[in-house]
């Protein structure tokens, strides 16, 4: 995947975002990464094609019940990759960022809520209060 990869999806998933919460702005990091703000605030990246929403002690739970939801006990699981976590296996955005669940894009008030509170852990990071 390449940064393009990135920019594409971008353009999906920004309308929904926007329709969800509101005035979402994308900003192009380093390495072909998008970041994902609103009102100055990152919430969520783009990483290799990849949406990523913010997590701390509060929410990391969300995710971790929508992966074990996802698996599938009549399939083999795939020792070698484990689809929540973010492209390259980045330990610091391990700690910060997971991938969102692909059933919450197909949901707007699901995917809302899951953005205002990918945004309220952003809000956290800047005051430096994060749990």
């Amino acid at each position: 995947m390449t940064g393009s990869d990135s920019a594409r999806v971008a353009e999906a998933v920004l309308p929904l975002l926007r329709a969800a919460m509101g005035g979402v702005q994308t900003r192009q990091g380093g390495d072909g990464v998008i970041g994902l703000y609103l009102q100055d605030t990152l919430f969520g990246l783009i990483q290799d094609g990849v949406v990523l929403f913010r997590v701390d002690a509060r929410t990391r739970a969300d995710y971790d019940a929508a992966e074990a939801e996802a698996e599938d006990p009549e399939t083999e699981p795939d020792a070698g990759a484990d689809p929540f976590e973010p492209p390259g296996g980045a330990a610091l955005w391990t700690a910060s960022f997971r991938r969102l669940p692909p059933a919450v894009l197909d949901d707007e008030e699901i995917l809302a809520d899951w953005g205002r509170k990918a945004w309220e852990v952003g809000k956290r990071a800047r005051a430096g209060t994060l749990t």
